[in-house]
């Protein structure tokens, strides 16, 4: 074997040269990898092993699709991190001990937790949330959607000290009076309450929530089929601080619209998808109301034409994100949207609506930031080499 080029003149072997990279630049590498591919580069070496084990890399937690076990909770733990977000994970190799186990090794410092759609005891909602109550002392945001958590859970997050600035329960089994609890109990520090599907909610505990926390900042009730037409009526003109908020599904009428947004002068998200009562009127009231709003949710409502996005793209020129899926919007409606929303709007979704390819290509082009687009269900589809040739960065989902 020819060895002439094995050193380098400074006596360091040319297959170790990458080892001796700048701590800074190994961690910025190191920074793009997820965590379960951290977890395996602390095994390959001592060096990979300092620089994978770095604070900075560990602060913020994110797991997706993977098998925990108790030993990386306790490898995890021992980290400390601020945040952990498991999504789609199996808990069926984690026990009682080692989520207890985790928990009080970084009990001072999580303040985060998002567990959502995993499976396995070990993560199951109740468990998470009755663990967090006993041992963790300073978590403000707690995220257990489609978690299987029940009243069980809630009751356990009452008895959590005060504080709690954050709290998500989507799609989980609970009723009115444990929510109407823990509402009393953290009401001068939530800021974020959202219960999206929680089928056995009723119109009682919302009236708690604007009762007992006029100055909420994000609401989301989409998918609550109890809810009432009159119980939206009150809440609209009651929660005057809100920022974001979602009626998924809901009987929303032209008359909550207008009082919502002339009430709520602060929104900047709304989403009314699959809402039946909305049509190219509640546009018009978001545009005339709302003209700063960020983001805006309208898929599924048949009754939005072109006529509707002309007043949103007229009125509303900062707009970021929009959902016309399903809508009756047209040509005329995304040519508006390149023309007057193109230097903020970065996310557009437009699956299943009636679009040629030139009116696409149009939008990418004169949409510099757009990052997203959504394109499913359409009859008409670009190319790759189309979109890439007038705006290369743009994600197009899916491709002819």
């Amino acid at each position: 074997m020819d060895n002439t080029f094995e050193y380098q003149s400074a006596g360091v072997p040319v297959r170790d040269r990458w080892l001796c990279l700048p701590d800074e630049v190994w961690l910025s590498i190191l920074s793009l990898l997820p965590h379960r591919d951290l977890s395996r580069v602390v095994q390959v070496c001592h060096r990979l092993h300092a620089l994978a084990s770095d604070h900075s890399l560990w602060k913020n937690l994110r797991l997706e699709n993977s098998a925990l076990t108790d030993q990386w909770l306790l490898c995890v733990g021992r980290r400390c991190p601020r945040s952990l977000f498991l999504y789609s994970c199996s808990g069926l190799s984690v026990s009682s001990c080692g989520l207890q186990m985790f928990f009080s090794l970084c009990r001072n410092s999580l303040k985060e937790l998002k567990v959502t759609s995993c499976t396995g005891p070990g993560l199951h909602g109740d468990q998470m949330l009755s663990v967090i109550s006993q041992l963790c002392d300073h978590v403000t945001s707690v995220d257990v959607s489609w978690s299987g958590a029940t009243d069980t859970g809630v009751k356990a997050l009452t008895d959590y000290r005060k504080g709690l600035k954050s709290v998500v329960l989507n799609g989980c089994h609970i009723t009115d009076a444990p929510l109407k609890e823990l509402v009393m109990k953290h009401k001068d520090s939530l800021c974020r309450l959202e219960v999206f599907g929680c089928q056995f909610l009723t119109p009682s505990w919302l009236q708690t929530v604007y009762e007992m926390i006029p100055g909420l900042q994000h609401l989301n009730i989409g998918r609550v089929p109890k809810i009432t037409v009159n119980s939206l009526t009150e809440f609209t003109a009651r929660l005057k601080s809100l920022i974001s908020l979602n009626l998924t599904g809901l009987q929303v009428t032209h008359a909550i619209v207008d009082t919502l947004l002339q009430n709520c002068v602060e929104l900047q998200s709304l989403s009314f998808s699959s809402c039946p009562g909305v049509t190219d009127l509640t546009l018009h009231s978001i545009s005339k109301y709302s003209p700063c709003i960020r983001a805006v949710d309208v898929s599924g409502c048949k009754a939005v034409t072109d006529a509707g996005v002309q007043s949103l793209a007229l009125g509303c020129t900062r707009l970021q994100q929009l959902d016309l899926s399903s809508t009756s919007t047209g040509n005329r409606g995304v040519s508006l949207l390149a023309n007057y929303c193109n230097r903020h709007l970065h996310t557009i979704k437009l699956s299943f609506c009636h679009i040629t390819v030139k009116k696409i290509l149009k939008l990418c082009q004169h949409c510099k930031r757009l990052k997203v687009l959504h394109l499913y269900g359409c009859a008409h589809l670009p190319t790759e080499h189309e979109i890439k040739e007038v705006n290369s960065t743009v994600n197009v989902s899916p491709l002819s």
